[in-house]
């Protein structure tokens, strides 16, 4: 059963189960909810069904004709692994505001509370310089005084 069969067997339910299934599942799992591509939605679904192990090796790699593709990712040889991390650096300095703004979405869309880490230390000494009253405000004197003072106690005077 190709991908197109599994989609047309989906849309052919009642209208009241299919509604069911198309507002949780093609919401979570595709990758744009404005009519994307039907086959690369149906190949993200199936890869998050997938066991974790699994999920971890395995990947969708667009090829330059514009098809995906799913690909091994350990089994990837030398010259596969340069050009899918050149591509994805070269889109991360592009974009990357908006990919972690969408990856932001997809996680609260999909519920996943993110774990917090708290770190404690003992015993923990902390030495600050600060100035008090008129000298802390950022003027020409007080940069120059704090040049010369930084000057002298670099020579130990």
């Amino acid at each position: 059963m190709e991908a197109g069969d599994i989609h047309r067997a989906s849309t052919s339910l009642p209208t009241g189960s299919a509604s069911i299934w198309r507002n949780n599942t093609m919401e979570v799992f595709s990758k744009s909810s404005q009519g994307g591509d039907d086959e690369e939605a149906l190949k993200w679904a199936a890869l998050e069904k997938l066991p974790t192990f699994d999920r971890l090796r395995k990947g969708i790699l667009t090829n330059s004709h514009g098809g995906a593709e799913e690909i091994d990712i350990q089994n990837l040889g030398l010259q596969e692994r340069k050009n899918l991390l050149e591509r994805l650096v070269k889109i991360a300095e592009v974009d990357n505001e908006e990919f972690l703004l969408k990856l932001k979405n997809r996680i609260d869309r999909v519920g996943i509370e993110l774990p917090t880490i708290e770190v404690r230390f003992e015993h923990l000494n902390v030495e600050a310089e600060a100035y008090a009253g008129g000298r802390a405000l950022p003027t020409l004197i007080n940069f120059s005084v704090n040049i010369v003072e930084g000057f002298m106690g670099y020579l130990h005077i």
